[in-house]
């Protein structure tokens, strides 16, 4: 039986090659056939290798995610997709759902006993949510008042150090949406900045978890 080919994209070296380690040092009928930095690398090498799964994670890409991933799967038809959430956001989860995304990982879970199992299951046609995401899409039902889910999006990406620009990458949203929803979140709670609107939010979804 012919081994899945199987390829791995992170900006980050050591998820690259945790995740290959993992895959290689189980028993199964599944090969890292590469190992790129960006989406861009991997449709290239896509073009004339047979490769089944591409494993990806939500770390910064200099493209918009989803765009490149809907993409990917359009020129390669059959391609089956694994994502590794490092940052998961409800709004994100579901469109990776909505693309057709066969499976959603937790950086969190136990990745040395679920991602070959994983694998072998995408290439069958299962479908594999994570129970921790399952548990974060659960938990993003119940907003306070006054706040919608990408403005929560937004606070809590921002409470993780990232900036408007690559949160707007990460939401897949343009630079001018998330700097307006900042913008009218400045003038709903009535903060002069940025650092200021991160320690509200801190507050909002400290509250908003004590709600749930």
């Amino acid at each position: 039986m012919a081994k899945i080919q199987v390829v791995i994209v992170s900006k980050n070296a050591l998820i690259r090659g945790g995740l290959r380690d993992i895959i290689n040092q189980a028993a199964t009928q599944t090969v890292v056939a590469g190992l790129f930095e960006s989406l861009a690398e991997a449709d290239v090498f896509l073009n004339t290798h047979d490769a089944r799964v591409l494993i990806t994670d939500d770390s910064p890409h200099t493209v918009n995610l989803l765009k490149a991933l809907k993409r990917l799967m359009e020129i390669h038809p059959g391609l089956v997709i694994i994502m590794v959430m490092q940052r998961p956001t409800a709004s994100v989860t579901q469109k990776l759902l909505t693309l057709g995304v066969r499976a959603l990982l937790h950086k969190d879970d136990d990745l040395e006993i679920t991602l070959n199992p994983t694998i072998q299951n995408a290439v069958k046609g299962s479908m594999t949510i994570s129970p921790l995401i399952t548990e974060f899409l659960e938990q993003t039902v119940t907003l306070p008042a006054n706040i919608n889910q990408r403005d929560l999006d937004i606070l809590q990406l921002l409470t993780e150090g990232m900036e408007p620009k690559g949160i707007a990458v990460h939401l897949g949203v343009t630079y001018s949406v998330v700097n307006r929803a900042i913008n009218r979140m400045l003038r709903t709670y009535n903060v002069q900045n940025v650092a200021q609107l991160v320690l509200i939010a801190h507050q909002i979804l400290k509250v908003r978890r004590q709600l749930e």
